[in-house]
């Protein structure tokens, strides 16, 4: 089984994009994609049976299922998003199908009853015959093997650019998460072996430099940059695509240095970073993944610093733990003194608001939700709800908060940090809070990774999605998000004090955890020189 998943999974290239006007869709013409080794219909009428993919929240992998599903699911998103599923799905039908010649040598035309006739001989026969035969040295994988593009051909399509309009005339920030959460499925994807599910755990960092107008073509990439025992990270980015930059028929991705061969004629003005985890789709729990080997000096470069920020996460859940009957370390005291600075710092607003200074502002005063019902257009390929809506709505309400909050039209300079913790079901009441959990009314100092913001006000936005179950009377959190604007039109803007020692020490978290993301190196949209 094993050699049959190998050879089957070399079916997965690694691929460049190409999105066809939507005019083409509806007419019925085929989607082709260049690859480096083969090339094939997005649009496939062929009988094969496709497995179900999906994850949490991202868009994940197969469930076991052989029925054909989805045949409308990807024309409810916007034209990118459906592009990378149909994509996927397809990919998932050429690994899941085997050749004549396997068919042959194994008795089996399909690669799923195989896997279904290894399951029912039991566990105890199957671990006895490994025990039998010496194990295999892990296979490893080059970053390369994961890259993906795709193009937003903004100039000669319309009705993309249309799609993508913001009222600013400026790419959409809430379709962008879309894209970027669908393009890293695709990128998880192409790196695993076999067939688990691939679950989005995190987005570390998206920074922006700016966002550009609908002028230009923009091009989409990414690939796996670091690879513990069951997680992996993914570095997207976009850039302009200019006149000298390869088309969809060349060659455009450089196994040579692992970066494409158009690197040095557009500056990315994004970059993202995403955590997948793979998980076992009987057992539910975590699953060893394919180990990455990284080859040129920039991927080794990225694989440490990949590690050095997974260990910072661990510490960090280690120390968000209970603090019952725990030792406080040294940097817990600093982290409470500030809090109990802050918390007498709000004294006067909370109990002499009359005398309190006018450029400050509790906490509470700040809030601002939506609510709504996840509809099933929504939902990704495993039938939950889509993780890039989710933080779509998101950013839209942290946008609107900013707006609200400065008196000027904001600019989105960063995404801090999501976590998923609970997928999301057709169905699902959600509500969406969102506050300012700190300002800087003098501005601060987050690179040059971003857009020019000194001087300037800084305000960063948290989001809470909670599902809502009024059945019940209860309410459980499914994401959080935290996002960093611009308020490019004020000299100032009030300073968000805590009304509670809790949300004191709320706000001491987020900041201490901006400033250690600054420590790891806040210049992840600057490329190495090798």
């Amino acid at each position: 089984l094993s050699s049959l998943l190998s050879k089957a999974h070399r079916t997965k290239c690694q691929s460049r994009i190409r999105y066809f006007p939507s005019c083409s869709r509806r007419k019925g013409m085929p989607i082709i994609p260049s690859t480096d080794r083969c090339s094939y219909n997005l649009f496939s009428t062929s009988s094969k049976k496709s497995a179900n993919a999906g994850d949490g929240h991202g868009d994940g992998a197969n469930d076991g299922s052989s029925q054909p599903q989805h045949s409308h699911h990807s024309k409810f998103m916007n034209p990118i998003v459906g592009q990378l599923w149909d994509q996927r799905q397809l990919s998932k039908q050429r690994m899941m199908s085997l050749t004549d010649a396997d068919s042959e040598t194994t008795g089996s035309g399909n690669l799923q009853e195989l896997a279904a006739s290894m399951v029912h001989k039991g566990k105890e026969e199957e671990q006895q015959e490994q025990k039998k035969q010496p194990s295999s040295p892990p296979k490893f994988k080059h970053p390369s093997a994961s890259r993906t593009t795709i193009d937003y051909p903004f100039a000669e399509d319309d009705f993309l650019r249309e799609a993508y309009c913001s009222p600013g005339g400026t790419m959409r920030f809430g379709k962008i998460l879309e894209d970027l959460d669908a393009l890293a499925g695709n990128i998880a994807f192409h790196h695993v072996v076999g067939n688990p599910m691939l679950v989005t755990a995190a987005v570390d960092r998206i920074a922006l430099r700016e966002i550009p107008r609908l002028k230009h073509d923009q091009r989409l990439s990414g690939q796996v940059t670091w690879v513990g025992n069951s997680s992996m990270e993914i570095r997207m980015q976009i850039h302009e695509v200019n006149s000298t930059t390869p088309t969809d028929n060349d060659n455009a991705t450089d196994t040579d240095n692992g970066t494409d061969t158009d690197a040095n004629t557009a500056e990315h003005w994004l970059e993202a970073f995403f955590t997948f985890v793979a998980v076992d789709p009987e057992t539910k729990r975590p699953t060893k993944i394919c180990p990455l080997s990284p080859e040129t000096s920039e991927e080794r470069a990225l694989f440490e610093l990949g590690a050095l920020k997974a260990a910072k996460k661990k510490e960090n859940r280690k120390r968000g733990q209970n603090f019952v009957g725990k030792t406080l370390t040294e940097d817990d005291m600093k982290m409470e003194q500030r809090a109990e600075q802050l918390l007498e710092e709000a004294f006067p607003l909370l109990h002499m608001p009359s005398l309190a200074d006018s450029q400050a502002i509790l906490m509470s005063q700040t809030v601002l939700q939506n609510t709504l019902i996840a509809q099933p257009q929504v939902r990704n390929l495993a039938n939950r709800i889509f993780g890039g809506f989710l933080m779509r709505r998101a950013f839209e309400l942290a946008f609107s908060n900013a707006y609200c909050f400065g008196g000027c039209w904001p600019h989105m300079l960063e995404v801090d940090n999501i976590t998923f913790h609970t997928p999301v079901d057709v169905g699902d009441l959600l509500q969406f809070t969102s506050r300012v959990i700190y300002s800087l009314p003098s501005g601060g100092n987050l690179g040059t990774d971003v857009a020019v913001h000194s001087d300037k006000p800084l305000a960063m936005i948290e989001v809470e999605c909670f599902v809502m179950e009024p059945g019940t009377a209860k309410a459980h959190l499914s994401n959080r998000f935290y996002f960093t604007f611009l308020l490019p039109d004020k000299d100032s803007c009030k300073k968000v004090l805590p009304g509670s020692l809790g949300e004191a020490r709320r706000m001491v978290s987020r900041m201490v955890a901006d400033e250690e993301q600054a420590g790891l190196g806040k210049g992840y949209l600057r490329s190495p020189k090798v």
